[in-house]
């Protein structure tokens, strides 16, 4: 049986793959950015990596983006919560 990946072997995955995902939407504000913060979840099956703006009720953060990775296969799917860049329609 395949050994399961680590958060640490996961989060290089998620990482690219939300950098991806990130360049299909409009570039946030640098000063949001510098409050973005990566939070990380290892389940039984997948590791999660969000990207959030805390707040001081954890309920009323804001969440950017969620990456889940197959622990398995490596596999990623990444959801973004941003507003899409308007492409051109002629």
């Amino acid at each position: 049986m395949k050994k399961l990946m680590s958060l640490d072997e996961m989060e290089p995955i998620a990482k690219e793959a939300t950098r991806r995902a990130l360049n299909e939407y409009s570039e946030p504000l640098k000063e949001d950015q510098a409050n973005w913060t990566l939070g990380k979840f290892e389940g039984e099956n997948e590791g999660v990596f969000e990207i959030y703006i805390p707040s001081e009720q954890p309920l009323d953060a804001k969440v950017i983006s969620r990456a889940r990775v197959d622990r398995r296969s490596g596999a990623v799917n990444v959801e973004v919560f941003l507003e899409k860049i308007a492409t051109e329609t002629s």
